[in-house]
């Protein structure tokens, strides 16, 4: 390779004279600075070539190809220049910078298009990934403008075969764990699971000795119910442009900067999260409690025995193995002869003969749980019989020092890595009760509804699903609308660039307007769909003659219970109509109340929210109110749930991930930083405006100078220190749209301060007050 890089630059060296002149000048001529090219080419060559041994075939023989691509593209644009060089006698000008060859390279359109042609595949071929990239971001545009002169559909089909070519040479960096585990050898590569830990009824001395033999328990399953499912390799929604695979070449992009050169978005670094926790340094004695259990039940005489033992961060799961009822009798004992053989006492001899038996009943096992807690020393005690899929009795016994599950620690799993590079809706929901990772997708919920007591981790759980959100997804792909009746759990997000609205919605006379804009936005989406023939919304942003994608809603309201107290049947009618339709547009729902009672969670909502949480509750009818059975009213609190997905038919207890106010306020600060000032979008407030016009009634809610109404505001600015729009409404008896019209009046006539986000609105003059707002 060397030795071809010399010859190809002897002419421009030397000059021997004679013959060796005329032939420099016939390649100067012939090949001008072409053989520059060439002598790059040959040097590239060797290098793949020296490094191919390290590298896949397919890698090698792709950058071949691509170098002589790149080299005819380069002596290509060596012919289009005619300087006035002189080398060695020859005058470039007259051949070109690349001889007569690039000349001819460049010359009619056919030569053209081929030479255009090899540098597109030398792009492709060198650089797949930007070459990908590119087409993903720019066939959207040009579709668009070229739809009314080029059909949309044979353009689209251009730029996906183009897409396809790129695809084909991108070499992905590893195999998928499911490709690893199916290769020949990959169970091998799998530990094997532990044997069980099989705890006996301690025998006491002189107790009679059963006759028959238990048959041994089936080893346990590896994994437990909380494990989550891998994505499905074909689902058309997991397509993801903006997360490109692995370079060829080894080098890795941090996720966290996907979006930078796409929208100038960047994501928020994990590290503004805190770090996990180490777990308690008290290590349970769980072989003494086991032991204890199965004592417990054979005082009762109930035979069973613990085959394995599950240690999660709040509690710990013992899966019982229910053992056998053995029934005896009495016979006598009779010699050879059929002669009753007597005792000593002069008594027929007798022995104990099994006549039958049969599984001990679950129920026995389930009606000693008092017991159990009793004798463990429980504060409370859960039984799940059976553990789904499972033939095992599942005992919950709480841990004496729980360990708090961060949510740095569910998103740097690898279940929620995978479940992130699917969809940007993934919710890391905290830990089982064997410790496995418990994440999910808010866009296949497709709508969630979250009860428990005060205190109970309810606030935390909502925190944690918009924390998780912001963390993945920037605001071009996720909006959302925050209604928060108690004003203080979700003020803290009203800077983010993610809100739909421009605040957070507290006042409950803005309520139901809210949820009519949401429906007004749904219906738009509908007609959208309608206007380019497509279903949903992943199939509308894929479409090539969509320029600007939708983001995905996710509404979210703290306390439903206020809501309905305010507006029960609108509020219903409302979010049954969203709840039912809005899957499709890409608008979810995220309901949470501390008040899971008939009147508040009616049958309607029940219905049309398929996946539950419930947290600690006071009593078994709330239970049965969320999770239509018992077992919220026995959680410990603090994080403890259990978890009602769609697709299961019991829930699942977790620990649900904490969240600190320092982690929100680092986030809401990253994201409300000057530099994403100018990339914030649009807001939606005339939605809302229209709305609540809408709502209010359009007459007379402008304000004019002689407006009487204005002259009672003056009156009320001048007896109190603050104002705000509730208190107007409340003397007034005016809707909200001619209360906030008036306030904007007296702040003109410079009666009030200006608005304070979550303060009303400081009196600048007037009269002494006599009581405030």
């Amino acid at each position: 390779m060397l030795v071809a890089a010399a010859v190809a630059a002897l002419p421009w060296f030397f000059d021997v004279g004679g013959i060796a002149t005329d032939v420099r000048t016939w390649l100067l001529e012939t090949f001008g600075l072409g053989l520059g090219v060439i002598a790059a080419v040959l040097v590239a060559w060797g290098v793949a070539g020296w490094r191919r041994n390290r590298e896949e075939r397919l890698l090698f023989g792709r950058r071949i190809l691509g170098t002589a691509f790149l080299g005819l593209f380069a002596w290509g644009a060596l012919g289009l220049n005619t300087a006035d060089w002189t080398i060695a006698g020859v005058h470039l000008r007259e051949v070109t910078l690349g001889g007569d060859i690039g000349h001819w390279i460049v010359s009619g359109w056919i030569n053209v298009l081929v030479w255009l042609a090899s540098g597109v595949l030398a792009l492709a071929l060198l650089a797949p990934r930007f070459s990908l990239a590119t087409l993903q971001y720019t066939r959207r545009g040009i579709a668009y403008a070229w739809a009314e002169r080029w059909p949309h559909l044979t353009l689209a089909a251009l730029w996906r075969g183009l897409a396809a070519i790129a695809r084909l040479f991108r070499r992905r960096g590893h195999r998928s764990d499911a490709a690893v585990i199916g290769a020949p050898g990959g169970e091998a590569a799998v530990a094997s699971p532990p044997a069980p830990v099989i705890f006996r009824p301690r025998v006491e001395p002189g107790a009679p000795q059963a006759a028959a033999v238990d048959a041994p328990p089936s080893p346990p399953a590896q994994f437990e119910d909380e494990t989550v499912e891998p994505p499905h390799a074909e689902d058309p929604v997991e397509e993801a442009p903006e997360d490109p695979p692995d370079d060829p070449d080894g080098e890795e992009e941090p996720q966290q900067l996907a979006f930078e050169e796409k929208s100038g978005w960047q994501l928020p670094p994990i590290e503004l999260l805190q770090e996990p926790r180490p777990s308690s340094d008290h290590k349970h004695d769980n072989a003494a409690r086991a032991q204890l259990i199965v004592d417990t039940l054979a005082s009762f005489g109930v035979d069973a025995s613990v085959v394995e033992i599950n240690e999660g961060p709040a509690v710990t799961q013992f899966g019982v193995e229910p053992g056998w009822e053995v029934r005896y009798k009495e016979v006598a004992i009779k010699d050879a002869d059929g002669k009753t053989v007597m005792g000593a006492d002069g008594r027929p001899a007798k022995e104990r003969v099994e006549t039958g038996r049969t599984r001990v009943r679950v129920n026995k096992i389930t009606a000693l749980q008092s017991d159990l807690a009793l004798a463990l020393a429980a504060p409370s005690l859960r039984i799940e019989a059976p553990v789904p899929g499972r033939a095992i009795v599942g005992i919950e016994v709480p841990n004496e020092s729980a360990t708090v599950v961060t949510l740095r620690t569910g998103m740097e799993s690898s279940e929620y890595r995978d479940m992130s590079r699917k969809s940007r809706l993934a919710i890391a929901l905290g830990q089982g009760v064997s410790g496995v990772p418990v994440v999910a997708n808010l866009a296949k919920m497709p709508h969630l509804l979250i009860a428990g007591a005060t205190g109970s981790g309810k606030s935390v759980c909502l925190n944690a699903i918009v924390t998780n959100i912001i963390t993945n997804a920037t605001p071009d792909e996720v909006r959302f609308i925050m209604i928060d009746p108690k004003r203080v759990e979700m003020t803290t997000y009203s800077r983010l660039p993610h809100l739909a609205f421009s605040e957070v919605i507290v006042d409950l006379d803005k309520v139901v307007g809210t949820l009519q804009a949401v429906v007004a936005e749904m219906e738009a989406r509908y007609r959208k769909f309608s206007d380019i023939g497509v279903r949903n919304i992943e199939a509308y942003n894929r479409h090539p003659r969509v320029l600007k994608k939708l983001p995905y809603w996710v509404l979210i309201i703290d306390e439903l219970a206020d809501l309905m107290m305010v507006a029960p049947f609108e509020v219903e009618k409302l979010l049954c109509r969203l709840a039912q339709l809005a899957r499709a547009t890409g608008i979810h729902l995220v309901v949470a109340t501390q008040r899971p009672s008939v009147d508040v969670v009616t049958g309607l909502i029940k219905a049309n929210f398929p996946t539950r949480i419930a947290f600690a509750v006071t009593s078994i009818t709330d239970s049965r109110t969320i999770l239509d059975m018992g077992g919220a009213e026995k959680l410990l609190g603090q994080g403890d749930m259990l978890y009602l997905p769609t697709d299961a038919g019991k829930p699942k207890r977790i620990q649900g991930v904490y969240v600190s106010d320092a982690e929100v306020e680092r986030l809401v600060e990253f994201w409300a930083d000057e530099r994403f000032h100018a990339l914030r979008p649009d807001t939606a407030d005339d939605l809302l405006e229209e709305a609540l016009i809408a709502q209010n009634g359009s007459d007379d809610i402008e304000v004019e100078d002689e407006d009487p109404l204005l002259d009672d505001a003056r009156d009320l600015a001048g007896r109190h220190t603050r104002l705000s729009p509730s208190l107007l409404q409340r003397r007034l008896n005016v809707g909200y749209l001619k209360a906030e019209r008036l306030i904007t009046a007296l702040e003109r006539e410079g009666v009030l301060g200006p608005r304070i986000e979550g303060e009303s609105r400081e009196v600048l003059a007037g009269t002494a007050p006599d009581e405030d707002a």
